[in-house]
């Protein structure tokens, strides 16, 4: 081998070092340049093969077809000048470069490469699978479904059980989701040793599972599949996988962040197929944000000019075809466009799947409260109108005040009946007192007097039309709308005591209702409690006993009753029990018994959508005592009961309700519990404004990534906090930030990520700089550090490696190298870190024996040092000794770059384990003559120097380790 030769082979062997990329690939070029001048075929061939794999993970696989070509016609002039390992490299690895994914490549080279690898892997002895899977690619490509179904039944009989994501995709594409997810569950299940097989069907698994009903499965695919993908550029379709999913279950939001994150790909990349597939995903998530009315939205775009929705959507979409026929020319068929065409009319699979991540526009967030404002129906008869008015307000429903504001203004002009007049001032009234109520106390003169005189128009028609006891309704009425006003407390209570009097006098002589009854002592009871609010007529307890009396007698006479007034006695019933349970706040237990007692009434009264407000209460009362299941049974009730109708419910209470249950069942590790109420919660916080509630919607997701943190799912965890952290300057509290990065921390520790999961907690306690509540923080973030077997001193131990002595760094070093031990880190990495803190005593101890000092403390250190150190060495020999042929390849990082020649491993190995051994004795035998020179009281450190020194030259001296 000329001095040449030797030369390219050793910069092919160090190129590896050179991170992927341009500058990798450049320099690979010019090797192969030099190697191709040397006329040595097996170094050409070698180079080749190293810049095939640069361009491969630089994403850079348009340029490898060529160095592909010359490979193949190499071959195929000698196979002589290959290895039997190379030969198997060549045909088994790279045949997958096929150009289907790049429309430069003119189709007949793609046939002629799928031709002759059958060929080739006759040749080279290998099995037929991968030539079935370039063929049926083929075909899928180009549209051929009747080679593509006839290829798929072949596959079992080439190679029974091998999971493959193209025949899942097929499967797909076919409409045949279950069978597709059943080809992936091995994969799913660790079976694929591709490092980036989990991550395609984690992608490709999405929309299969939702419209197989499996939501919560399809989100965890999503939450883990995007984080193997992030930031990936030759993982494109993946990332357009989950763009799309997004777009189609209701998080266009999430779409619109991930889209931005990789918005510079829109405009380039490396292989037009994978470019295609996000132009059309970014085309499916940008018309479903124009179909919102979003098309003026800012957006984050390609590189140049501002974009909004509208603009980026034109712009992909004119890339999109553009790109699409360009595959078509090339392929001689229309297939690819028409399967992009289909792709884009795609319709939602589900309103909005809860995934535990904030999106990034708030304009985009749906409301899930039911309920709206009521509208008439196609027909406007004012007969049908008053018809349905009356039905609603006797009903009670949530539309009735809508209804009757519909028909008042159809009235106006028009001849009434002094009892249809009545009715109409008599709910005008109550639609101007509600406004009052939202208002608060004091309100306008003029609101004020609008109210009155509507209830007073409506008190004297009652009266003239021969209905006084209506009559002594509205005047309960409009004392309790009096009461709001600025120091007419007790001229609103007389009204009130006047109106009671009123309708008892007209009960006794049968001339008033239970119903109206009840709404007179229900108001009197509203009137006190609004005066008392201003003032001191009233205590609590006389309020409550008001409310309690008028619930009383409404019950009574609703289980005396079976006409059509006793479901609205048992409806004002539940009013005036909430109204009582507003009285008696901190009695937890009172409280609770009267809102159960309330929402019982509602359901008996036939009204579901009243009892939301008190089922809600009630579960919050229920959680604050501690009764989780009691607290959920009646959340699930509320819910039940917004499907019936409700009024539009404050989505805030709702979401509380479900964050407290949140807390609640992750105290109580009810992990399961714990993820479901807060993906409840956080989905009815983003019905709130951004600014209302972006606090509480973070700590709803943060109790969610909690939950998967402790079940294990860490990568659902880590992606649902890495989502939150951007926003937590809206947090108003170090305490939750401290905990977000926590649990960031404890879910990447728990991915073997060590290295990052020491940097979150470190800085999680260092941003803040408050060392009274972030100290325990550090210190976890320094014990972080010291499990991860790839962090530096100067990565996550700045701060005590700065202000720490020497001594106090070695013992840094010490035990991160006992935690690297214990993390599986090999011996090998935990030697060299005791190397260092080695290096750094024994420069201290010179520079103290310089001054004239002894230095003992540090010599006791590098005793310290010594011991462990020596161990480590020794176990990493024995390691060696006991790796097989292919670990050991591994491991010399030569299996990349050496693979054109067949090189004889076993001696290599055998002389690195011999190396490593004589490493032990020279380091035992250094560290004697050390001790020696410490002087009097370091002799038994020396003789156990020497006594180790003996056993590492006995393993020297042994027999070899056996071949394998």
């Amino acid at each position: 081998m000329s001095a040449l030769v030797k030369e390219i082979r050793q910069e092919l062997a160090q190129v590896v070092t050179v991170p992927a990329g341009r500058a990798r690939s450049s320099r690979v070029e010019a090797l192969v340049d030099r190697a191709r001048a040397t006329a040595d075929a097996p170094l050409l061939l070698n180079a080749m093969a190293t810049l095939m794999s640069a361009y491969d993970r630089g994403d850079e696989r348009g340029r490898m077809f060529e160095v592909f070509d010359q490979a193949l016609r190499l071959w195929d002039e000698d196979p002589s000048l290959f290895g039997s390992r190379a030969s198997n490299r060549l045909v088994g690895e790279f045949e997958w470069i096929s150009g289907l994914d790049h429309p430069e490549v003119p189709l007949a080279s793609i046939e002629r490469w799928a031709g002759g690898m059958e060929r080739r892997r006759a040749l080279a002895g290998l099995p037929r699978r991968t030539v079935l899977a370039q063929e049926f690619l083929l075909a899928t490509h180009l549209g051929d479904h009747v080679r593509a179904e006839e290829l798929l039944r072949q596959w079992p009989a080439v190679e029974p059980g091998r999971p493959d994501t193209a025949l899942g995709a097929w499967h797909v594409r076919q409409g045949r989701d279950a069978e597709a997810l059943q080809i992936w569950e091995a994969v799913l299940a660790g079976a694929d040793d591709c490092a980036e097989g989990p991550a395609r069907v984690l992608a490709h698994s999405l929309l299969p599972l939702v419209r197989l009903g499996r939501s919560d499965q399809a989100r965890a695919h999503h939450l883990r599949g995007y984080r193997l993908v992030r930031g990936k550029g030759q993982m494109l379709e993946e990332i357009g996988h989950h763009i799309e999913f997004c777009a189609l279950t209701g998080n266009e939001t999430r779409g619109l962040d991930i889209l931005g994150r990789h918005a510079a790909h829109l405009d380039g990349g490396s292989n037009p197929a994978k470019r295609l597939f996000l132009l059309e995903s970014a085309v499916l998530l940008l018309r479903r944000l124009a179909t919102l009315g979003l098309g003026a939205e800012p957006v984050t775009g390609p590189p140049g000019p501002a974009w909004t929705v509208a603009a980026l959507l034109l712009h992909c979409d004119r890339e999109r075809g553009s790109l699409s026929a360009r595959f078509d020319r090339r392929n001689g068929n229309t297939a690819v466009s028409d399967r992009s065409r289909a792709r884009l009319e795609q319709q939602p699979l589900l309103e909005r799947l809860p995934l535990g991540i904030r999106g990034g526009l708030p304009a985009l967030v749906r409301a899930t409260v039911p309920g709206g404002g009521w509208q008439p129906g196609p027909v406007r008869d004012f007969d049908q109108l008053l018809a349905e008015a009356r039905r609603l307000r006797d009903s009670g429903h949530p539309d009735s005040r809508a209804a009757w504001s519909v028909l008042d203004q159809e009235a106006a002009g028009r001849s009434v009946d002094g009892c249809l007049r009545a009715e109409l001032a008599a709910q005008r009234g109550l639609r101007l007192a509600e406004e009052i109520v939202q208002v608060g106390i004091w309100p306008s003169d003029e609101d004020l007097a609008a109210a009155m005189d509507a209830f007073d128009e409506a008190a004297e028609a009652f009266r003239a039309s021969g209905a006084p006891a209506e009559a002594a309704v509205n005047r309960a009425h409009a004392a309790l709308t009096l009461a709001y006003g600025h120091e007419r407390g007790e001229e609103a209570l007389a009204m009130a005591d006047e109106a009671e009097r009123a309708v008892r006098a007209l009960a006794g002589a049968g001339a008033a209702t239970p119903r109206q009854v009840t709404v007179v002592l229900l108001a009197r009871g509203r009137t006190a409690a609004v005066v008392r609010s201003v003032g001191d007529v009233h205590s609590p307890g006389e309020v409550e006993r008001f409310f309690t009396h008028a619930a009383n007698y409404a019950e009574a006479e609703a289980e005396a009753r079976t006409d059509e007034e006793s479901p609205e006695l048992r409806s004002l019933a539940a009013q005036a029990q909430r109204a009582a349970a507003d009285c008696v706040f901190r009695n937890k237990g009172r409280r609770v018994v009267l809102l159960r007692a309330c929402s019982d009434n509602h359901l008996l009264a036939g009204r579901p959508w009243d009892a939301v407000e008190p089922f809600l209460e009630l579960a919050r009362e229920l959680a604050g005592l501690r009764e989780r299941p009691a607290a959920e049974a009646a959340a699930a009730a509320a819910y039940e009961a917004m499907g019936h109708g409700a009024s539009p419910v404050d989505p805030e209470s709702v979401a509380n309700v479900y964050l407290l249950l949140a807390r609640l069942a992750l105290e109580s590790a009810a992990y399961e519990d714990t993820a479901r109420h807060a993906l409840r919660a956080g989905l009815w916080y983003e019905a709130c404004a951004p600014e209302q509630a972006s606090r509480q919607t973070a700590l709803a997701y943060l109790a969610l990534a909690e939950a998967y943190s402790e079940t294990g799912r860490y990568e659902e965890a880590a992606e649902v906090v890495r989502a939150l952290l951007p926003d937590a300057r809206n947090w108003h509290g170090g305490d939750h930030l401290l905990r977000a990065r926590e649990v960031l921390g404890r879910s990447l520790r728990g991915l073997g990520e060590h290295p990052t999961a020491a940097q979150e907690l470190v800085e999680g306690a260092e941003r803040l700089g408050q060392a009274y509540v972030c100290g325990p923080y550090y210190a976890a973030g320094l014990r972080e550090t010291a499990e991860a077997p790839e962090t530096g001193p100067e990565a996550a131990y700045q701060e005590a490696w700065e202000n720490g002595s020497a001594v106090d760094r070695a013992g840094l070093l010490r035990s991160r190298a006992r935690q690297s031990e214990a993390a599986g880190g090999h011996p090998g990495h935990a030697a060299s870190i005791l190397a260092k803190a080695q290096s750094l005593l024994e420069e201290a101890l010179a520079e103290a024996e310089g001054r004239g000092e002894q230095g003992e403390e540090l010599r006791g250190e590098l005793a310290n040092t010594w011991q462990p150190l020596g161990e480590f060495l020794a176990a990493e020999a024995e390691r060696l000794a006991g790796m097989d042929v292919t670990r050991f390849e591994v491991m010399d990082g030569t299996c990349e770059i050496d693979w054109m020649e067949d090189t004889p491993y076993e001696p290599r190995k055998t002389a690195a384990v011999r190396e490593a051994r004589e490493r032990v004795l020279a380091f035992h035998l250094r560290v004697a003559d050390r001790f020696a020179s410490f002087g009097p009281g370091w002799e038994e450190y020396q003789t156990g120097a020497l006594s180790a020194a003996a056993e590492a030259e006995l393993k020297l001296r042994g027999p070899q380790p056996p071949t394998r």
